[in-house]
């Protein structure tokens, strides 16, 4: 046949057919692995980040932020000094202008009381007629005056006891609360600076923390606490005040004894009828009466 003759006439050419079928088998079997592959493995997409959970960022902005919140708790104890120191000065003007006050009703009275005693003892002596009577009258006199500057001296005495008690406990009071003050101050830079410390050290953020809110805690307490042991202050001020008012009735007390003593020297002159026991007397028992009120 034609087919026949042709192989026979070119023989070499099956032999090359059969070179490129084996040849073509040959390389699809090398490339089909790698379409195989191609096909059955997709393309890998890119690694998504785990997001972390709201507590662990907000753990982690904790050191970030650290500095931020020392400031911001540095300024309110700024601010907190600020108005202590205000208050301080309220209450001090306060303080004085009550002491001026009382001061100045103390001068208002005794001033009355000297004219109205000035008063009495003029009439007084103008009762007595012999030379004996002028004397005893002179002397009464002289007694009552005397009895009115002890008993002034000793009231004074106690009111400048009490009022220099009282600056010396507002004095401690304020050396104690500054120092409750100082301490807290230190104790929350200790505690920052801890905190700081820790962090960079690459401390778990929630142990550090804790830690600082620990510390924080602790140093506030034992501010409360100093704060309070330093305003207490009541026992001091009512034994002062015990002190003042017992000095007070001991100058009641000899002023009426020196006045009674008085009394009797000028009854012991004048005749009855010429006594004026409700002059002079009566101007220094009121007067007394009213000194525990100075």
């Amino acid at each position: 046949t034609a087919r026949q003759l042709m192989i026979l006439v070119n023989p070499t050419m099956k032999s090359k057919l059969l070179t490129l079928s084996v040849g073509t088998i040959m390389a699809l079997n090398l490339f089909a692995p790698a379409v195989i592959l191609a096909q059955t493995e997709p393309e890998s997409a890119p690694v998504k980040a785990i997001k972390p959970a709201p507590a662990d960022r907000v753990l982690k902005g904790f050191c970030t932020r650290l500095s931020e919140t020392s400031a911001r708790i540095g300024q309110k104890l700024t601010d907190r000094e600020a108005k202590l120191g205000e208050k301080r000065t309220e209450r001090l003007n306060k303080l004085d202008a009550r002491k001026q006050e009382r001061e100045t009703k103390l001068t208002e009275r005794r001033s009355q009381w000297d004219a109205n005693r000035a008063e009495h003892l003029a009439k007084l002596g103008e009762k007595a007629k012999t030379d004996n009577q002028k004397q005893a009258v002179a002397s009464f006199k002289t007694a009552v005056e005397t009895a009115i500057a002890n008993r002034r001296t000793a009231i004074d005495t106690a009111i400048e006891t009490f009022k220099l008690g009282v600056e010396q406990a507002i004095t401690s009071r304020k050396a104690a609360v500054d120092s409750a003050v100082a301490i807290l101050k230190n104790s929350l830079k200790a505690a920052e600076e801890k905190a700081k410390a820790d962090c960079a050290a690459g401390v778990d953020p929630a142990k550090v923390k804790e830690n600082l809110q620990t510390e924080t805690k602790a140093a506030r307490e034992k501010f409360n606490s100093d704060k309070k042991a330093a305003e207490k202050m009541g026992n001091l001020m009512e034994t002062l005040i015990a002190a003042k008012k017992q000095a007070f009735e001991k100058a009641i007390q000899d002023f009426k004894a020196a006045m009674e003593q008085a009394r009797t020297t000028l009854k012991a002159t004048l005749q009855p009828a010429e006594q004026a026991t409700t002059t002079p007397e009566a101007t220094s028992e009121t007067e007394a009466t009213t000194t525990p009120t100075e």
